[in-house]
């Protein structure tokens, strides 16, 4: 794993709206959850936001399904939530997961709560990705897609589960 150096005290993150974390996520398996309620809770969560027609959404997926797949019994979570309109797009997310054996749970947010999370665009840049401890603090965030995703996010979620 690559050494992992958090955000000092100048790289400032992202300040997120209450009222994000408020939002309710409709969930692919059915029913819904408030934001904060898939936030900590002694675990410590990788908060992923996507779309399926998001090309670089799709080469970040796999590993997110790997990280999923290792870390779990480490207490981590992956959570997965897409901008797209659960009324209109839910049989295309269903096909998306199945294809992509994803492992992890799935959930629509509305494009507005995105913009709560400080996004300015609330189309892009996705993926945005964003750490949480497991008291539901935010940790690191990370912004569009990058080549070392995932030692950057096995770095950052280590780091959570160290320090929290």
């Amino acid at each position: 794993m690559a050494t992992y150096r958090p955000p000092s005290s100048s790289e400032a993150l992202p300040p997120i709206d209450s009222s994000a974390l408020s939002a309710t996520a409709t969930l692919l398996e059915g029913g819904s959850a408030r934001v904060e309620d898939l936030l900590g809770r002694d675990r410590v969560v990788l908060l992923n936001f996507w779309a399926t027609w998001c090309a670089p959404c799709r080469r970040e997926i796999p590993e997110l399904v790997a990280i999923q797949r290792e870390m779990r019994n480490k207490g981590v979570e992956v959570i997965g939530l897409t901008l797209e309109d659960p009324a209109i797009d839910r049989a295309r997310v269903e096909s998306f997961t199945r294809q992509f054996s994803i492992n992890y749970r799935v959930g629509f947010l509305p494009e507005e709560m995105f913009r709560l999370f400080n996004v300015k665009d609330p189309r892009g840049p996705i993926p945005q990705t964003f750490i949480f401890d497991r008291q539901g603090r935010l940790i690191d965030h990370l912004k569009g897609f990058r080549r070392d995703f995932r030692p950057w996010a096995e770095g950052a979620l280590q780091y959570a589960l160290d320090h929290s």
